[in-house]
């Protein structure tokens, strides 16, 4: 009779550490596009553009379009370190004197981590706990693991 062998967490697993935080390479993000942005503007019509990051002091930003419901068309490269398994996004409303922020979302990395690629998608930016949102940003992802020690 053949012993079984107890299956046994390791230390990592029990921990509840993410192991995909600890790849590190490049992250591609296709930003298509934003649909029904709340206008932010009293007089006129919204003047959008994106703002990403993993780290606050490394944005990204998209080029400045016009309406509620934008195309972007534009693709963005972060480099990822271990640790690093968010997307910050935020939608801003450009004006002459000051930004007003539309609308940001949090996108976790470890699906693209994992599987290399995630399909373009909307993700809602939420308004007041998640009841409503402030419209939304189709997004697709990209993982190009860096194996190198």
């Amino acid at each position: 009779m053949a012993a079984t062998i107890p299956v046994v967490k390791t230390d990592v697993e029990a921990s509840g550490v993410n192991i995909l935080a600890t790849k590190k390479g490049q992250l591609y993000v296709k930003l298509n596009r934003a649909n029904k942005l709340t206008n932010k503007d009293r007089v006129s019509r919204n003047d959008p553009f994106i703002e990403m990051w993993l780290e606050k002091p490394y944005k990204q930003r998209s080029k400045d379009t016009k309406g509620q419901d934008p195309v972007f068309d534009e693709t963005f490269c972060f480099y990822v370190r271990p640790g690093q398994n968010k997307l910050y996004v935020r939608a801003v409303d450009k004006d002459t004197f000051s930004n007003d922020k539309i609308g940001q979302t949090t996108i976790s990395l470890d699906q693209v981590m994992a599987s290399g690629e995630s399909p373009a998608q909307d993700y809602k930016l939420p308004k007041w706990f998640g009841i409503s949102d402030n419209g939304s940003v189709n997004i697709q992802l990209k993982f190009v693991e860096d194996k190198s020690a």
